[in-house]
């Protein structure tokens, strides 16, 4: 779905003067509730890496005893700066080319406490069992990924944060 310059501009327009698209103060390390990784990852998850607190795009990475790992992605409404349609709309373009680049078989739309969500479960040579769920929930966009633990393991983490959304 593609949105014309005019549509854009009276989107614009429409903010009152002086509205500014405030960036979050939260990140993404600070939306996965600490129980639930305890859960899946032991007692004593690694936080990796993190980036981009309180810049609106965050990024957090743990790692578990076993190697297994979780991934958080979170990207607010504001800093998407999207013009001349809404978050879901440009959510709902990006699924369907999901599903267009990685074939039906691999991702599916499910249900949840979210607007929107995604799950990307790859069939085939997938040694690592890399799986991601995508969603947006109060026109905020996260992404999921979990490597060495089960599917339900992924929808579930995600559940989670959508919670804490």
């Amino acid at each position: 779905m593609r949105f014309n310059l005019v549509v854009a501009l009276v989107g614009i327009m429409a903010l009152p003067a002086g509205t500014a698209l405030a960036q979050s103060s939260r990140d993404a390390c600070t939306l996965m509730p600490m129980s639930e990784l305890q859960a899946v990852l032991g007692s004593a998850p690694t936080q990796v890496e993190e980036q981009g607190a309180g810049t609106g795009t965050s990024f957090c990475h743990w790692r578990g005893a076993d190697g297994q790992g979780v991934q958080l992605h979170w990207i607010t409404a504001a800093s998407q700066g999207i013009v001349g349609g809404t978050p879901l709309e440009y959510f709902t373009q990006r699924a369907t080319a999901r599903k267009e680049n990685l074939g039906a078989q691999n991702v599916q739309d499910i249900d949840g406490p979210w607007q929107a969500a995604t799950l990307v479960d790859i069939k085939e040579d997938n040694p690592d069992q890399v799986r991601s769920v995508s969603l947006i929930n109060k026109d905020d966009t996260v992404t999921v990924e979990t490597y060495g633990l089960d599917v339900s393991v992924t929808r579930s983490l995600a559940e989670a944060v959508a919670r804490a959304m």
